[in-house]
Formats: C-alpha cells, structure tokens, sequence
C-alpha cells in the first residue's frame, strides 16, 4: 500500500495530496484549495481476455483550476495503464513503463500541441 499523502509537483510547485480512500484493490487521494482541485487515483484489477488473465495497473490524475473573475476554469487530466499477462515479471514490466515514460518526457512538448 502506498502512502497516505504523494506530493505531485506541477509547475515547481509540490501540492500533497492526502488518501480519502482505500478500498477493493485501489487508492483515491485528493488535494483542495481555493484555487484548485486534484485527483489522484490507483486502481488494480485482472481482465480476461484472448491473452488470458491479463494484469492491469491503472493511474488517472484530474485537476481543476478553479475560475476566477478574470480567468475561466480549466480542466486537465493524465492517465497511464501497466497491463501484463499473468505470469509475467513486474520486473520486465517495469522496465517497460519506464521506457514508456521516458519517450513521454522526451516528446511531450510535441504531444501537447498535437504533434503525432
């Protein structure tokens, strides 16, 4: 089990975010303010499916930055999904979600304007 807060860090600046709940295999932690809210989710569950029993590990964050009286209110959310067959190595996939992150990192700049 993770811990009771995780600190993101958007734009320099670190917002702790505290468990509100734990239950049937997944966390939920969330941040308020005046001026935002975030969401942070885990969620572990197996699908069956042509490959068999597949592994699945799913992370969703939303944050809302709240409207004020001279700017409107923006919505922006990430999500990323580990899936791997049963049997396979956490390990290896791992070093997958890794990889992945780091052409993430690499290209984001470009994925954000819609770059493909």
């Amino acid at each position: 089990m993770f811990a009771n807060t995780i600190t993101l860090t958007i734009n320099a600046v670190d917002k702790v975010l505290v468990r509100v709940n734990q239950d049937n295999y997944g966390s939920t932690y969330k941040y308020t303010s005046d001026l935002e809210f975030i969401q942070l989710q885990f969620r572990n569950s197996v699908e069956k499916n042509a490959l068999g029993d597949v592994d699945r590990h799913n992370m969703f964050v939303e944050r809302t930055v709240f409207a004020t009286a001279t700017v409107t209110e923006k919505y922006s959310s990430f999500s990323a999904t580990l899936r791997a067959r049963k049997g396979t190595s956490p390990t290896d996939l791992g070093y997958l979600a890794t990889a992945a992150a780091a052409v993430l990192a690499a290209n984001q700049a470009g994925l954000v304007q819609g770059e493909s």
